[in-house]
């Protein structure tokens, strides 16, 4: 039976220490390949100002907290709330002072890459309270390895913070059930999770439908005579209430002056968002609605298959834990996949697919990308975990007698079989997270058919850093495309591009240009081909074969580095 019957002692937060440490050592080692993306150079340049407003707080906190000078530093990327970037601050701090990290990007990016690891921890116990260690384990190691959070996690972003947050609320929320002091709890990692990300909007609906489904079932075993398992009262929904809002606004130092109208300006913002373009089946969506199979298709295409089949394979085994009582008696009698009085199937089911369906509506803007609805995927690999069990389980009832004691060793050969594949599609996928595709949509070169996205945000021009030192030791200008400003300084300044290459916002005269490969660039390779009077790329980085950028060279340009190379020629001669 899952539920909240299984006891957590140290032993198992060594274990999620230890899958913490380890996933975060992994992402500082590899981060270094991969290049900063569009929306992490909006984050850089507001953690700079976060970071220049907190030394001017120790200095003089009178001063610093006036509303002249706290908008000054807060005002820019005030769409997205401050404790992540605020993190990312204090980083960016510590880096200046004690040279913490190899590279100035991985002090900005550091933050993401613990609550990764983090997360995995939470994921762990979670999953080891709710259904027994082996499924936890096997739930945080599958998350590490599902491709696009392995990318994610890298970034100084807060797509994999405000996931580690709502897991979070959930928990808290889900221990409140049995034990109202967990109720403080729900309430004030509510309001942590409000100020990482506005995702954390969905969570009181989420909750509130399984707590009305928890407080049926509660009423018809209590009519069957059963003892009180859990409170009728709603404790947690008041915590979240009450703590949430002000956690939210006393973290946030742009919200406090003028706050309701601040409120409005910020909500408003993500409401009525901007539609970014996403390609889909061949057709390029610059507005909505996108079509209603979108997510769930993504998923198909990005999750490794095993994964996948493992989670609906758990899903299969706790179908009976998933339905109404009266339902579940007619339907499965008998069974062994038993429901807690904290009905935890239902919750994990909820919180996985409330994400997908939220993107799937057709008044929900087009963000794009797979990341806005991560926040399922711990509980998609938790119903993994429970297959992986079974496996388990099953192959040590087979395990030949002959090959000596069967119940560890079948449990490792299952885990090694199950997540291996997973590990080929996550080593593979590096450093092109956002481009990678899995077998279900025939790897990189089927999306690519299939005109899917491949990439968005220009994270790939890091990738081109060596061939622009090589072809430009003198220096020059190239045209960045839809890579930003600070991106490619970043990539200066962690040395992998020579500083005399500059970004140039002048197609025309500069001496290379990039062209992403997204369907709503495709009006850049004409320019250039009309500008330059050239349809041949000098260099084209690809994934698998399949195209993600062209580089063109300005003929001038091509013209002044021939001579100079017949010239050196002659010189040798």
């Amino acid at each position: 039976m899952s539920g909240r019957h299984r006891l957590i002692g140290w032993r198992d937060h060594l274990i999620g220490l230890a899958l913490c440490t380890s996933y975060v050592a992994l992402l500082l080692v590899s981060s270094a390949e991969i290049g900063m993306s569009r929306d992490e150079g909006f984050y850089v340049d507001a953690a700079r100002q976060y970071a220049t407003w907190f030394s001017a707080l120790a200095e003089d906190p009178s001063a610093a907290t006036e509303q002249a000078v706290v908008d000054r530093h807060w005002t820019h990327n005030h769409e997205h709330p401050s404790l992540v970037k605020s993190m990312f601050a204090f980083f960016h701090l510590a880096q200046e002072d004690h040279a913490l990290f190899e590279q100035p990007s991985m002090a900005f990016r550091f933050f993401g890459m613990l609550t990764g690891g983090l997360l995995l921890w939470l994921i762990y116990i979670f999953g080891a309270r709710s259904f027994g260690r082996q499924v936890g384990v096997f739930a945080a190691v599958a998350f590490a390895l599902l491709p696009r959070v392995f990318y994610h996690a890298h970034l100084d972003a807060f797509d994999v913070p405000i996931v580690l947050m709502m897991t979070l609320v959930t928990y808290c929320y889900w221990r409140s059930l049995t034990d109202p002091r967990w109720a403080i709890w729900t309430g004030i990692t509510y309001g942590l999770a409000l100020e990482t990300k506005h995702n954390a909007w969905t969570l009181p609906a989420i909750f509130l439908i399984h707590w009305l489904f928890v407080v049926f079932t509660e009423r018809r075993a209590r009519r069957g005579g059963e003892p009180k398992r859990t409170s009728y009262v709603p404790w947690w929904i008041l915590a979240m209430a009450l703590l949430g809002p002000p956690i939210f606004v006393a973290l946030w130092p742009w919200m406090w002056f003028d706050t309701l109208a601040r409120f409005n300006e910020y909500a408003a913002f993500h409401l009525n968002h901007e539609h970014y373009n996403m390609a889909y089946f061949g057709v390029n969506y610059f507005r909505p609605p996108l079509p209603v199979g979108y997510p769930w298709v993504m998923v198909l295409f990005t999750v490794p298959f095993v994964t996948l089949a493992l989670a609906a394979t758990g899903l299969f085994t706790r179908l009976r834990a998933l339905l109404p009582p009266g339902l579940m008696e007619r339907l499965w009698p008998t069974g062994r996949a038993l429901p807690d009085s904290s009905r935890t199937d239902v919750l994990f089911f909820g919180v996985m697919i409330a994400p997908l369906v939220v993107i799937s509506m057709p008044w929900t803007p087009i963000f794009g990308g797979t990341k806005h609805w991560f926040s399922g995927y711990p509980f998609l690999c938790i119903f993994a975990g429970v297959a992986f069990v079974r496996v388990a389980r099953e192959l040590r009832r087979r395990w030949p007698a002959s090959l000596g004691s069967g119940k560890l060793t079948a449990r490792l050969v299952a885990f090694v079989l199950l997540l291996s594949p997973a590990v080929v599609e996550t080593v593979h996928s590096h450093p092109f997270g956002l481009s990678h595709y899995t077998a279900a949509a025939g790897g990189v070169p089927g999306a690519a058919d299939h005109g899917m996205n491949r990439q968005f945000w220009g994270f790939t021009t890091g990738s081109l850093a060596d061939w622009f030192n090589a072809q430009m030791p003198d220096g020059g200008r190239v045209w960045i495309c839809d890579t930003t400003w600070t991106a490619w300084r970043m990539l200066q300044e962690d040395g992998h591009l020579n500083e005399n290459i500059r970004a140039s916002g002048d197609m025309i005269s500069a001496d290379y240009a990039i062209v992403h490969h997204e369907h709503h660039f495709v009006e850049v390779d004409y320019q250039l081909w009309t500008a330059w009077g050239s349809v041949a790329p000098v260099h084209v980085l690809s994934y698998d074969g399949v195209p993600i950028i062209s580089v063109y060279e300005n003929p001038r340009h091509a013209a002044r580095r021939l001579r100079r190379e017949r010239e050196a020629g002659r010189e040798g001669d």
